[in-house]
């Protein structure tokens, strides 16, 4: 569907270092929040809000808490000391040793202080099995979205893409990592740590550019749309990271008022990405709606459950004072399916199959086996990981651990093989098809007896197998003259009949005898076909050193370019068949020759015959010169 030219492995490589560059340091930074895992937080048993800095005014005492022991009451303010380690433990922030107890400054309702001295309760931040699985799964899943965007910025750079991306990396867990920022790397002096989740929040609004762009490679918006919106963006970045950094000591974790203003922005973009899917299926035709229905259905349900995960989950614990992160744990759970599962399968399913985008001239069906194999390997690898933290603290750790590296094992031999056969059939059913029928072309070529054959194998087979646009195939009858066109598909009689001798690409594929994509009008010939029939590929034919003919092919008919394996495909049969035309060339030599003693040794008997009709008229001339006498 993408009809815009494949864009240049230089211009390619270096948004891939910036996309990769961005993934691998949010990845680094988000990384150890798997330490909240282990993370038990002090409980004072007092409900409070913040009144100033370190200040806390008791609005509710629990009956036999820590807090109600030690005295205090509702309307007594904490007085904390952010220099102090023990006082981050009984805000709540750092994670409680066992047997913890630490003093702290009170202020009492009647004007009095005192210094009193609590023992809280441990909370565990994530208390059950089904809790830390959920968060895991949500990191891997965020893991494998990240990873899906850099290969997208990689093989078709531009708004869409880097939109894409920017709207996996916005999916990371802000909460969780601020509750990990507070309990592991904050201390006392502001951190620039401490601004990474505002900045990530507010790359949602990208949802809402994805979907205006996709599935174009870009955006034809004019200067000043896109200056606007750079302007907006940039003034919203620069909103939330003032106004919604996490700050200790001072407030909620996050902000309440910024971050319900980043849920509605957040909501409206998700409704305008919604309503731009839909707005671009409508006005598809329904061969296009058959190939967008995948890629649709599995960013609506992103896009719904992640609306879903905001109102219903998200902000309600964000703007809570809740010291346990399991209200969070069925809204990761459905971010995990959802994003993780769901939106990679469908997405990819129309992206490698249906061609929605047109990635496949940069991927090759190695690399997405290799991909997809990877992303299985990170998958198991986080699971192991898992089971060997819940094996640690058995009595009978070793005799598993071998057990669980063995059972692994296993897994990732058998998983490698069923994955790959996965992709294959599902993925690449249609090329398989389309390779067996080239291959099958190819293994007769050598039997052709006739130019006409070999031009068919060229031309009418691969539009047929490959569903190109266009493909013509341009010959020449001697070392150095013109080639001539002598079977096309998609070419009528005002486009190119000839390419010069002296013309760039015949130069070029003579001294490179390789395939050539043509991203350089100069390098096409003048007067061709425009469209999806418009050459894209150039393949030379050559026998002995010197370029025979060339075979032009042109984009699918959906616009999308061919891929690496197609191209090597094309190849194939253009070598197959430069040896194909050494026989064609044998055999009609053959059969001339066959031809010529045919025609001799006919001479040879008219000779014959006409020496003996000689002979006799020359013995009846004797005999009359003889006379009777």
């Amino acid at each position: 569907m993408d009809n815009l030219p494949a864009p240049r492995p230089v211009e390619r490589a270096v948004h891939a270092i910036c996309a990769l560059t961005l993934a691998a340091l949010l990845l680094v930074i988000w990384a150890p929040v798997v330490k909240v895992l282990d993370l038990t937080r002090a409980d004072l048993g007092a409900d409070g809000v913040w009144i100033g800095a370190y200040a806390r005014r008791v609005t509710g005492v629990a009956p036999g808490g820590a807090a109600a022991i030690a005295g205090v009451r509702a309307g007594d303010v904490l007085q904390f000391d952010p220099g102090r380690d023990a006082d981050w433990v009984l805000a709540g922030y750092r994670a409680m040793p066992a047997g913890f107890s630490a003093s702290l400054p009170v202020r009492h309702a009647d004007g009095s202080r005192s210094i009193v001295v609590l023992r809280p309760d441990a909370v565990e931040y994530l208390p059950t099995l089904n809790d830390r699985l959920a968060l895991l799964a949500r990191l891997a899943s965020l893991v494998i979205m990240t990873l899906v965007g850099a290969v997208m910025v990689w093989a078709r750079p531009g708004l869409m893409t880097w939109s894409l991306l920017a709207s996996f990396v916005s999916g990371f867990p802000v909460r969780v990592y601020a509750d990990y920022f507070l309990a592991y790397a904050a201390g006392p002096p502001p951190s620039l740590l401490s601004v990474v989740p505002p900045m990530t929040l507010s790359l949602t609004v990208a949802f809402a550019t994805f979907a205006l762009s996709f599935p174009r490679a870009d955006s034809a918006w004019h200067w000043w749309k896109s200056a606007a919106g750079g302007a907006a963006f940039l003034g919203w970045v620069t909103y939330l990271t003032v106004a919604a950094h996490v700050a200790p000591f001072e407030r909620p974790v996050i902000a309440p008022g910024p971050y319900r203003a980043w849920a509605v922005v957040t909501l409206v973009a998700l409704l305008l990405a919604v309503a731009g899917f839909v707005r671009r299926y409508r006005r598809s035709d329904e061969q296009l709606r058959a190939r967008l229905r995948w890629a649709l259905l599995g960013m609506l349900v992103a896009l719904g459950s992640f609306a879903l995960y905001l109102v219903f989950f998200a902000l309600p614990f964000a703007v809570s004072s809740s010291l346990s992160g399991s209200m969070l744990t069925p809204g990761n759970w459905v971010l995990a399916v959802a994003s993780g599962i769901l939106f990679p399968v469908s997405f990819g399913y129309a992206v490698l199959r249906e061609r929605v985008v047109d990635v496949q001239f940069a991927m090759s069906r190695t690399l997405v086996f290799g991909a997809v194999s990877t992303l299985v390997l990170v998958f198991l690898t986080v699971v192991h990981w898992l089971l060997g933290r819940l094996i640690e603290h058995s009595g009978i750790a070793f005799g598993l651990e071998g057990l669980a590296a063995i059972g692994l094992g296993l897994v990732l031999h058998r998983a490698s093989h069923h994955v790959n056969l996965l992709v294959d059939r599902v993925l690449f059913r249609r090329h398989h098809a389309a390779e067996d029928s080239l291959r099958r072309v190819t293994a007769a070529l050598p039997f052709a007896t006739e130019a006409q054959s070999i031009a068919e194998a060229l031309v009418t087979e691969p539009v047929r197998s490959l569903e190109l646009a266009s493909a013509a195939l341009f010959q020449r009858d001697s070392p150095d003259g013109p080639l001539l066109r002598v079977r096309a598909h998609g070419w009528n009689r005002d486009h190119a009949a000839s390419l010069a001798a002296d013309a760039f690409l015949v130069r070029y594929l003579q001294a490179e005898h390789q395939p050539l994509r043509l991203q350089d009008s100069l390098a096409l010939p003048p007067d061709t076909p425009q469209g999806a029939a418009l050459p894209v590929l150039a393949i030379p034919i050559v026998n002995q050193h010197v370029l025979t003919a060339v075979t032009l092919y042109g984009a699918h008919v959906n616009h999308t370019l061919p891929d690496p394996d197609e191209v090597e495909l094309l190849h194939a049969l253009a070598q197959a068949s430069a040896h194909s035309y050494q026989q064609v060339k044998l055999a009609t030599l053959t059969r001339e020759v066959a031809a010529l003693t045919r025609e001799i040794a006919a001479l040879r008997t008219a000779n014959a015959q006409e020496k003996a009709r000689s002979d006799r008229l020359e013995e009846s001339l004797r005999a009359l010169a003889q006379g009777p006498g």
